[in-house]
């Protein structure tokens, strides 16, 4: 009875091998291909009777073949890869058809002793090897034999239901060798893992090279595969919020370009993850959502930005944005900021100190008015500067300090009703000696949603100069006249991120008149004998006793043209902006600088902002400043002195580093209809001059603290 069963046992396996493997019934095919090859090509066309026994052999691996077919293919091979010079390869064939068909041999013809040697070898070493089960000397197949371990290997994996393995194999083998079969092998593999995308992929490349070689077989099942392929595989569209500019949206960590959106896309099932990210009323809000798709799914995913959860939004706020169904719904959930007149209010103390005496109290108020709905705003702002000094140029020249008063006001208005838009403004500034007016122009522009914002801006400065008591309003000493300014600046602001924007501009400012002090006085030093030895930092006493006694008043060159790019990048990190600015200068005075400056400003909380501040900034002379001047007598006996000369160490070569902070403090609610706060700032700056005389180096302080109100 036990022996019945076995043979039932035995015949249900042929069966289900017939059913699964129906392919046996090409054995005759394959066998006449064989010997097809082995009579007209082999062993003339080597190359091509290796490519026809591959396909061959593939057809085996994959649709089965019976044990003495298959040995067949593999006596075959081997016989052409050793006259190919391929010995390895010819004996891992021969391994492979002995491994096969236990019975398998050599031909009656076409065996060389080569062949025969390879074949001897292979067989004594597999009667070792049943003996000994491990040969740790055994080196691992390459090349075709290689090719054909990995289509087993796949096919072994596959049967055992290990896809990630069949898959990884098949890829292997196709780096060797491109076959259509093994590639279609590959696809259903990825198929039944879930990854139907790519399974379409290698679906459509094995018909694409079925039907270059003209393969029915492969062509025929091929394109089933691929219409089954497409039936199954699931899409995705996108439904993008509106008004929203900065829109970047990302699907399982892959960004999808805004413009393709609403476009259809081919995934695979499974769970997948939308990221998406924009500013809904100047909040910075995100969407995040995960989805189950299913075969043959058409998925939308409808994106509703929602402010993250934060201090600055309230929880009504937030309860109301968790039960919104649309973007609209969540918008109005938000502050508006849709007044429509805004009034601002603020005014400022601040104050300068240095070590060269000099002092500076500086009160300040300004005021604006703006209509967000409208688009027309107007300000004003006035300030006094309050002065005292004795400084070591001064005391040089006996003076005595003194104390004087500036007076500025400046006056604005604009207009900017869509995407385009003015600002223009006037400004005056006046102290005892000198008077000042500027008028300028502003052009802007919106382009590309908003996301480039290009500037342009012309202003125009008169200046004038005197000498004397405090007579500034209509009664100048014309002792130096006046000075023209013409000035122009354009600019591009970048969106570059919803959290971030690079800002690159430059002026061109073009001077007129002569701008020399009318109290300075410059030491004259004998040319030969005192002025090359004069150091830097040389005292008021030094001076004094080894300078000539002419001391000509100061004279500038009367032009001046002025040449500056600069660049600000701004970046907004969880609660946290970093601000850079770059600035490089040149002036036709040969002047050349440049100006770094840094601040981190970081939200603490609803209420409160700090932030560290770093400057620096480093300089070349003018072209015709020296540390000592000197004065000669002509043949004629008149004293002869520089065209120029200037004791005005600012043009001098130096370096200041500047380091500092603020406090902003939010008094009110940040979404109250009245907002108010107060400013702290503070800096320390260290100026190291590297050729003036009096001073070496300043040390200076400066701060200022500040109240405003908006409502």
């Amino acid at each position: 009875m036990r022996v019945r069963s076995r043979l039932s046992a035995l015949l249900l396996g042929m069966m289900l091998l017939v059913v699964v493997r129906p392919a046996f019934a090409d054995d005759a095919s394959v066998r006449e291909a064989v010997q097809q090859v082995m009579t007209e090509d082999y062993p003339g066309s080597l190359g091509p009777a290796k490519k026809k026994l591959q396909d061959q052999l593939s057809v085996c691996l994959k649709k089965g073949c019976g044990a003495s077919v298959k040995g067949e293919v593999y006596v075959a091979l081997g016989m052409v890869v050793s006259q190919l010079g391929q010995a390895e390869d010819a004996k891992q064939f021969f391994k492979s058809a002995q491994q096969a068909d236990p019975n398998a041999k050599l031909p009656s013809s076409g065996v060389t002793p080569t062949i025969r040697a390879q074949w001897d070898e292979v067989k004594g070493g597999g009667s070792k090897s049943n003996s000994n089960s491990n040969d740790d000397d055994e080196e691992p197949p390459s090349g075709l034999a290689a090719t054909v371990n990995l289509i087993r290997d796949a096919l072994k994996a596959d049967q055992e239901g290990r896809l990630d393995e069949c898959i990884e194999k098949d890829k292997q083998a196709l780096k060797i060798d491109e076959s259509p079969r093994t590639r279609l092998h590959l696809a259903s593999c990825e198929a039944r893992a879930g990854k139907l995308v790519d399974a379409l992929k290698d679906a459509q490349k094995a018909l694409e090279v079925g039907i270059q070689k003209k393969d029915a077989s492969v062509m025929r099942i091929a394109r089933i595969r691929v219409k089954e392929l497409l039936e199954r595989i699931p899409h995705v569209t996108f439904d993008p919020p509106p008004g929203v500019s900065d829109l970047r949206v990302t699907f399982d960590d892959r960004p999808v370009p805004v413009e393709a959106l609403k476009k259809k896309f081919s995934v695979d099932p499974g769970t997948h993850k939308v990221v998406a990210e924009g500013t809904v009323n100047g909040f910075t809000a995100t969407f995040e959502e995960e989805y189950d798709i299913k075969e043959k799914d058409f998925v939308t995913v409808r994106i509703t930005l929602k402010p993250p959860a934060n201090d600055f939004i309230t929880p009504g706020q937030i309860k109301c944005m968790l039960a919104a169904k649309s973007q609209e719904e969540v918008q109005k959930c938000l502050p508006q900021n849709q007044k429509s007149l805004v009034v601002r209010i603020g005014t400022d103390l601040s104050g300068y100190s240095d070590t060269n005496a000099v002092a500076v109290y500086t009160p300040a108020m300004n005021a604006s008015l703006v209509s967000p709905t409208a688009g027309w705003n107007i300000g004003g702002n006035f300030l006094v500067d309050a002065v005292s000094a004795a400084s070591p140029d001064i005391v040089s020249s006996a003076s005595p300090p003194f104390e004087e008063f500036r007076y500025a006001y400046g006056l604005t208005g604009g207009y900017k009703p869509g995407l385009y838009g003015a600002q223009a403004s006037v400004s005056s500034s006046a102290s005892p000696d000198y008077v000042s007016y500027t008028g300028g122009l502003r052009l802007t522009a919106d382009l590309n949603d908003k996301l480039i914002t290009p500037t342009l801006g012309y202003s125009y400065s008169y200046d004038r100069i005197g000498r004397g008591p405090n007579n500034y309003l209509n009664d100048f000493n014309p002792l130096k006249g006046y000075i023209h300014t013409h000035e122009i600046e354009a600019g591009i602001t970048f969106i570059l991120s919803p959290t971030s924007l690079l800002l690159v501009g430059g002026t061109v400012s073009m001077e007129r008149g002569d701008g020399s002090q009318p109290y300075r006085y410059i030491a004259m030093f004998d040319p030969e004998f005192v002025a090359p030895f004069v150091p830097n930092g040389a005292t008021v006493d030094l001076v004094n006793r080894t300078r000539l006694p002419v001391r000509p008043l100061e004279q500038l060159p009367t032009e001046r043209d002025r040449f500056a790019v600069g660049a600000r990048y701004n970046k907004r990190m969880r609660n946290a902006t970093l601000r850079l600015d770059q600035r490089f200068y040149l002036d036709t005075w040969g002047m050349k600088a440049s100006s770094t400056d840094s601040r981190y400003m970081v939200d603490l909380s609803r209420h409160l902002r700090v932030w560290p501040h770093l400057r620096l900034h480093a300089q070349t002379d003018t072209n015709f400043y020296n540390l000592a001047y000197s004065a000669i007598l002509d043949p004629n006996g008149q004293i002869v002195v520089p065209l120029y000369r200037t004791g005005d160490r600012e043009l001098s070569p130096l370096i200041t580093a500047t380091a500092g902070g603020g406090v902003r403090l939010a008094l009110g609610e940040p979404e109250g209809e009245v907002k108010y706060g107060i400013t702290l700032v503070g800096d320390v700056m260290y100026t190291r001059f590297l050729k003036a005389l009096y001073v070496t180096s300043r040390t200076a302080v400066y701060g200022s603290v500040g109240f405003d109100v908006e409502f």
